[in-house]
């Protein structure tokens, strides 16, 4: 695929009646028109289609966000900590997260027409009044939302108070570990980024919460992917320290009038569907149409995970015969990348109804704010919630939380800047030693850092492979 020719921007595509106003959404399958009658007398319609993408070379197993819920280890009143998490796994509250911040339900009574609310009875109404201290690292514009939960729960029991804090992921680490090693006894809750409680794990700093799953989980019967993978955790971290919360699935999310106009009667099922695909858009609208979330840091790496595992690979050693066919093939396909490709991240979608790009490859759904864009769905079963939990039965899996994952997200950075970014300075046969040569600094990266999660045993197992997707 090397030979594949670099096309060079040309003209940007022009739409009559370029759209300010977005309509939308969506479910597998389906094609939702948008009405703009109220801005164009001309009834001008632009359509949009959301799918969970192609299944790859590989599987269709998609990459699992969101934040898990866990317990920090040394607090006093521990069943206080296991009412909160409980009443937080309950049915109608996980539906009424959905509906609030976008996050989809983990329990399968989430999806009935009238979701339970009864919860496992764990602190006793006649036991001692306590305080409960609740991290969170859920978005500020979520904060109101999270604060009338909390209202409620402390209203359903009154003799445990709950104070809130709402902080990034990495402070909520910072303020654990402060109150462990302070040896305070707080009863600590946490609703933390399911990469970040790995930092946690490794220290010890969680409470094991094999024994005490059933009871918390009691009315909550989780979705079978997610279940999975909380066996799973047993699995590889010898018992249960957090429980899955709050998730989100990146979709793949496309303009389907320009898709059409350029004469595609399709979504594309596989790879190379999608890359003559891009090449087709590409010829009729004079630039790369398929975006990406490439600005650097979190999101690429995030993002080219993804890709590798449904290529066959383990990203997190770079260089496996699957990650080395997925970066072949982003090479290939940067030549028909959106411009914005370099500046868009998790919060970047809008592009979409501006015309800049057709294809947005990979976005989560809780970060797509349709009310902020005006979009309404078009009636009551078309949401990405449902296109989301067609993407976890096709299978999940959730990047292995290690305490040097920030790391490694920086060497996937470097990769990905020489591999796509400076594509037209690296040849297609570096490739291989390039994404080495991230797996070698990680290695010593491993060896030479002292501390919990690092130094020369976990430097071995890194390099035979100890460490992998958590996927099912």
């Amino acid at each position: 695929m090397e030979s594949e020719p670099v096309p060079k921007p040309e003209k940007k595509k022009t739409w009559l009646g370029i759209v300010v106003v977005v309509v939308i959404v969506v479910l597998v399958g389906s094609f939702i028109g948008l009405d703009y009658s109220h801005l164009f007398p001309s009834s001008s319609q632009q359509v949009l289609y959301i799918y969970p993408g192609v299944s790859g070379p590989a599987n269709a197993d998609h990459l699992l966000g969101g934040c898990v819920a866990a317990i920090a280890a040394n607090g006093t009143t521990p069943k206080a900590s296991e009412q909160l998490v409980a009443y937080l796994l309950t049915p109608s509250v996980q539906k009424s997260f959905e509906v609030n911040t976008g996050f989809i339900p983990v329990d399968n009574g989430s999806y009935g027409p009238s979701p339970s609310s009864t919860v496992p009875t764990i602190y006793g109404s006649s036991s001692p009044t306590v305080t409960v201290y609740y991290y969170t690292s859920i978005s500020t514009a979520d904060e109101s939302y999270v604060g009338t939960v909390i209202s409620n729960f402390e209203h359903a029991y009154p003799n445990i108070k709950v104070q809130s804090s709402f902080v990034s992921a990495t402070n909520i680490v910072t303020a654990v570990q402060t109150e462990l090693k302070a040896a305070s006894h707080e009863n600590i809750v946490m609703t933390i980024d399911n990469l970040d409680v790995g930092t946690l794990f490794y220290n010890g700093d969680l409470m094991n919460l094999t024994s005490v799953t059933p009871t918390i989980t009691a009315d909550a019967g989780v979705i079978s992917s997610v279940g999975q993978l909380n066996n799973y955790e047993t699995h590889v971290f010898g018992g249960t320290y957090f429980l899955t919360q709050l998730v989100n699935v990146p979709l793949v999310w496309m303009d389907w009038t320009a898709m059409t106009n350029a004469g595609i009667t399709s979504a594309p099922s596989n790879y190379t569907q999608l890359f003559n695909d891009a090449k087709i858009l590409y010829k009729k609208y004079g630039v790369g149409e398929v975006n990406f979330q490439g600005h650097g840091g979190a999101s690429t790496a995030t993002e080219l995970y993804q890709w590798m595992v449904q290529f066959g690979g383990n990203p997190m050693v770079f260089n496996s015969t699957g990650d080395i066919r997925a970066m072949e093939y982003l090479y290939n396909l940067s030549a028909y990348l959106s411009p914005d490709y370099t500046t868009s991240y998790w919060a970047t979608y809008t592009g979409l109804a501006s015309n800049s790009y057709t294809m947005m490859y990979y976005q989560w759904p809780g970060s797509v704010n349709l009310t902020a864009l005006s979009m309404k769905p078009y009636n009551s079963t078309d949401t990405p919630l449902n296109v989301s939990l067609q993407s976890m039965k096709e299978g999940v899996f959730i990047r292995d939380p290690v305490v040097w994952i920030d790391q490694w997200q920086v060497y996937m950075d470097n990769a990905w800047t020489e591999i796509v970014v400076d594509h037209s300075t690296t040849t297609y046969s570096q490739i291989p030693g390039i994404l080495s040569l991230e797996n070698k600094d990680m290695y010593n990266y491993l060896y030479n850092t002292t501390g919990t999660g690092y130094g020369p045993t976990v430097a071995a197992e890194y390099e035979n492979n100890y460490f992998q997707p958590i996927s099912v």
